[in-house]
């Protein structure tokens, strides 16, 4: 059976995954660590020998008095600060002035001459008013190693206390969300009950279920059960759980192991050739439901199987396959609760929490693929006509899987070509698929049924050969044409790690902000934001005036990968902001999809922030 022929085929393709590009060290950008232009807090792959930014630039602060701080720095032997780029701000108080020490001025390759400061720092700052318990400082920062690379600009943020003292790691928190969830999630596995963590992810989960993520799942896993022959309502609850433990625990483990080492296996199996692959699998699984052959593992095999798993023909084993490949091909959706798990792996290394919390959620998201999948075992039917014009309808889906794979490198008109194509063969098998229980009304809904869909393909076609885009609205060229020509964010586009620092040092040297979209054209999310968010008339207006960069990672090539580091970005979407002093507002980041209206609040808070005095 298909699933059988899946099994076998898929269990070679994993043994050889390795040597797929999935594999390929991950360097650091040439001269670079991980986290490049806006964090580089956790070194990782570089062969330069810099050490992370907490590392370099330890700060610190010691209050005084009642209305002096002392800002410190134990600045790293090989390491230096730029006096011109310190900057302070207290929240609750204000900065009456601050003292900083002479520099010593050197010929810097990134920004000519400048003066800057070797070992430890000390700047007293003289506040406005005494100490109250509510008052934060935040200060900012840059600094480069004597090898001519350089980190980003930093900031640090303590909670001031009369007579304390307070130090931490240089960085602007963790990544955030525009507002969502994912900042509080990220806060609740820092210091939240484990019960609670688990429950709050769970939760986010099943929200996560019902986003177009997702929705592939559900004809996959309906095929393994409509192809077991032994069906039943309690045997496809079982198909359906292992199928859904199999990828849980394939999205824990991935997710662990990308906050270790800051590459995310799911975006790197995102490359034509390997999308490319899984969907000719899904050819070859449809061309068995048509009943064209059927490949069955070796008797041997077969037999271990179900001598191991107490069943005939190896199903456990083939829904457990295909979960995992589930997990990594099909589910790589990025959103607030994944990157917020990812972040905090990548903080703590607390790969356990981190990973039950990411086991949790996928729990959560495989709960409506449980009732999906054991409805299916309950009504389909067991045998007869019925069962093999349902095997042959399943083919039709897994071609309709294959096809969504192949959409995300394909041009859009093509995709709408090849559409028309497959909903035109199955118009025309629905037509003619033969007596299915001799009902009139039965046959009536199936013929009109079929020339819907005809009809339907004929305007995909139209709109294919119109440049159309959307399956849903194949003929919007057409029927809007000015929708085609309704205005975007005009992006600037980079290709290197190296182009977009350039571009960030010329920004900031102008006082202009940036937005930074991270994008891939198989990122559901990011698709979501071009189309709904990035063409809206008040989010144009809110980010005028900022410099938008696009960076576009949907091959996922060695520079691609680069740049992910560069950003300290696991998976897109991701837009982050950076103002005119070139700081980036960490906490700010946004994080899955975003609506205008959420949008426009982030780009306002950010790109028009005016400038505290200390930064002028």
């Amino acid at each position: 059976m298909a699933y059988r022929l899946l099994t076998l085929v898929l269990t070679a393709l994993l043994l050889v995954a390795p040597t797929t590009p999935a594999q390929e060290t991950v360097g650091a950008v040439p001269g670079e660590q991980r986290g490049g232009v806006l964090a580089r807090f956790f070194g990782g792959g570089g062969n330069d020998g810099l050490i992370p930014p907490e590392q370099a630039f330890p700060a610190s602060f010691e209050v005084v008095a009642d209305d002096v701080v002392i800002a410190r720095w134990d600045t790293a032997d090989g390491y230096y600060l730029y006096l011109d780029r310190l900057s302070f701000d207290v929240e609750g108080n204000g900065i009456v002035g601050y003292e900083v020490p002479d520099g010593r001025m050197v010929d810097d390759p990134n920004f000519g001459m400048m003066e800057v400061y070797y070992g430890p720092l000390e700047v007293y700052l003289q506040l406005e008013r005494p100490i109250s318990g509510n008052d934060v400082l935040t200060a900012g920062f840059q600094g480069c190693a004597d090898s001519g690379l350089c980190y980003p600009p930093m900031q640090a943020s303590f909670e001031l206390s009369s007579g304390g003292t307070s130090s931490g790691l240089a960085g602007g928190g963790p990544p955030g969300n525009g507002g969502a969830a994912g900042g509080g999630l990220e806060s609740m596995l820092a210091g939240g009950n484990v019960w609670a963590i688990l429950g709050a992810f769970f939760i986010a989960g099943i929200a996560l279920s019902f986003t177009a993520c997702m929705y592939p799942l559900i004809p996959i896993l309906s095929g393994l059960v409509a192809g077991d022959a032994r069906r039943s309502s309690g045997r496809a609850f079982l198909l359906s759980l292992v199928f859904v433990q199999a990828t849980a625990i394939t999205y824990a483990l991935a997710g662990a192991a990308a906050g270790l080492t800051g590459s995310a296996i799911q975006a790197q199996l995102q490359s034509p050739w390997v999308l490319g692959g899984f969907a000719a699998i899904f050819v070859l699984m449809a061309l068995a439901m048509f009943g064209l052959y059927n490949v069955q593992m070796p008797g041997a095999l077969q037999s271990r199987l179900a001598t191991a798993g107490g069943q005939r023909g190896g199903s456990f084993a083939g829904a457990g396959v295909m979960g995992v490949l589930s997990a990594l091909i099909v589910g790589a959706c990025s959103g607030p609760a994944l990157i917020a798990a990812l972040v905090f792996i990548s903080n703590t290394g607390d790969a356990w929490l981190g990973g039950a919390a990411l086991f949790a959620m996928a729990n959560g998201m495989g709960v409506p693929l449980l009732l999906v999948g054991t409805a299916f075992g309950r009504w389909l039917p067991r045998g007869g006509p019925w069962m093999v014009r349902m095997k042959q309808a399943f083919g039709f889906v897994f071609l309709g899987v294959a096809l969504w794979m192949t959409s995300r490198f394909l041009p859009a008109p093509v995709v709408l070509a090849l559409w028309a194509a497959l909903i035109s063969a199955a118009a025309i098998w629905l037509a003619f698929a033969g007596n299915l229980g001799g009902r009139l009304w039965l046959h009536r809904s199936r013929q009109a049924v079929a020339g819907a869909a005809g009809v339907w393909a004929v305007l995909l076609l139209v709109g294919a050969a119109a440049g159309g885009t959307s399956v849903l609205q194949p003929l919007a060229p057409l029927t809007n044409p000015g929708m085609a020509d309704r205005p975007t964010v005009a992006w600037e586009s980079v290709d290197s790690a190296e182009e977009l620092e350039d571009l960030l040092q010329r920004a900031s040297a102008a006082n202009r902000p940036v937005m930074i979209d991270v994008y891939a054209d198989w990122c559901v999310y990011c698709v979501q934001l071009d189309q709904d968010t990035f063409r809206d008339p008040a989010v144009l207006q809110a980010v005028e005036g900022a410099i938008p960069v696009k960076v576009d990672v949907t091959r996922m090539g060695q520079r691609d990968r680069e740049l992910l580091r560069y950003l300290d970005v696991f998976l897109p979407p991701a837009v982050i902001f950076v103002d005119g002093q070139g700081n980036e507002h960490r906490d700010e980041r946004v994080v899955g999809f975003l609506g205008p209206e959420e949008f426009v609040a982030v780009a306002r808070r950010t790109l028009q922030a005016e400038p505290t005095e200390d930064q002028l």
